[in-house]
């Protein structure tokens, strides 16, 4: 094993491509999650593509843990500068709110005088636009309340974890926010746990943002051991035993349930955090020197230009996966048609796909860089002098 005692930490504030290739993974497995969807009862082979495939949901784990790296490090690297808050959020909003509150003008002011068919649930509608569409899904029980916007859960999170994070890393030292870490990813387990021994909600377990909050503390640990002196080559060393240790409990969990499917309460319970921690760790190893084949897969065309249009791919792939269904165009009427169940459902996923990377291109270069470019108005200012704090 090579000597790692003088690991560098990656440089704050650098880009890493990799990144770029690990966010493209989360989001093509939310979308195999949905588009890749056998009708029906199926053979060996379906069956074994359903059970992959419905472990789809973990993308969202991604995106979370990721967020809190790159979140956390923005954050970090900004403190004490002027302007700290007001930079982080104008151009968080010039970020999110464009396409997210496009849609949803779309879906409830547009989409019922044209479509009325849809019966597009408008009296929900609140609930989305202040962000509390994860209330609404965990008071329900479920995501009827409004099924166009169920994705929209995991938005709600990241944004309410950006109302109070921000002052946290404000507040606090490097070293007592990473102890802060810790305890909330131990109280996201506490949390998930009372509530399956109190309520047996599994939707307010799976969405709401206390419950949820062990992934994004995971990201920050991170960021902030890459910001630590001392830490990051233990941390480094450590990752490998950790993704090993993770996915060994994944596995029995995913064995002893015959699935894992992210309503179950049991992998909510026992599999989150081990999950969470593997993605933090696969995080270190690819912000380090990754394998030869891990970097290059992560930096291929394709992953990196997914995870460039994530953002588009994540919003409006699922009202395209239910307007598919609702015009009939299912995997299996595709299936009639193409005389195997594997096809229909390959070419379900080529045409939800196709449409949905031609809507996030659209999407992307007519609304949301248009937006982005107006980040250079709101740039983070360098540190007052003797500012920073460890």
């Amino acid at each position: 094993m090579a000597d790692e005692s003088n690991a560098r930490a990656p440089a704050p504030g650098a880009h890493h491509p990799a990144l770029d290739g690990l966010r493209g993974v989360a989001v093509l497995l939310v979308l195999g999650f949905h588009f890749l969807h056998i009708d029906g009862e199926g053979g060996p082979a379906e069956r074994f593509l359903l059970g992959a495939t419905r472990s789809g949901w973990a993308g969202v784990d991604l995106f979370f843990v990721l967020s809190g790296f790159l979140i956390t490090g923005i954050l970090l690297d900004a403190r004490g500068g002027e302007g700290y808050f007001r930079a982080f959020y104008a151009r968080r909003v010039l970020r999110i709110f464009p396409l997210y509150y496009a849609y949803l003008a779309i879906l409830f002011l547009l989409v019922p005088a044209v479509l009325p068919s849809l019966n597009v649930k408008s009296e929900t509608q609140g609930w989305l636009w202040t962000y509390l569409g994860n209330v609404l899904f965990a008071r329900e029980g479920g995501f009827q309340a409004s099924p166009y916007t169920g994705h929209f859960w995991s938005l709600a999170v990241e944004e309410q974890f950006y109302l109070f994070w921000p002052l946290l890393v404000w507040l606090l030292p490097r070293r007592r926010l990473a102890v802060v870490c810790g305890v909330i990813v131990l109280g996201a387990f506490a949390l998930r746990f009372a509530i399956h021994r109190t309520t047996f909600n599994a939707t307010a377990a799976y969405v709401l943002t206390p419950a949820r909050m062990d992934a994004l503390s995971l990201g920050a640990l991170v960021a902030i051991a890459a910001r630590e002196p001392g830490w990051w080559a233990p941390v480094r060393r450590a990752a490998p035993w950790v993704l090993l240790a993770s996915a060994a409990a994944v596995a029995a969990v995913w064995i002893g349930q015959g699935g894992f499917f992210g309503g179950d309460p049991v992998v909510q319970v026992w599999a989150f955090g081990p999950l969470a921690s593997g993605f933090a760790a696969l995080l270190v190893i690819t912000l380090g020197e990754a394998p030869a084949p891990l970097a290059r897969t992560l930096q291929s065309p394709v992953l990196r230009g997914a995870g460039k249009y994530s953002y588009g791919l994540y919003v409006l792939h699922y009202p395209i996966f239910l307007a598919l269904e609702g015009l009939g165009v299912t995997s299996l009427v595709l299936a009639g048609i193409l005389g195997s169940r594997l096809a229909g459902v390959a070419a379900f996923a080529a045409i939800a796909g196709a449409a949905t990377w031609t809507a996030a291109l659209l999407s992307w270069n007519l609304l949301e860089k248009r937006f982005l470019g107006l980040k250079d108005l709101v740039p983070y200012r360098s540190l007052a002098p003797g500012s920073a704090r460890r």
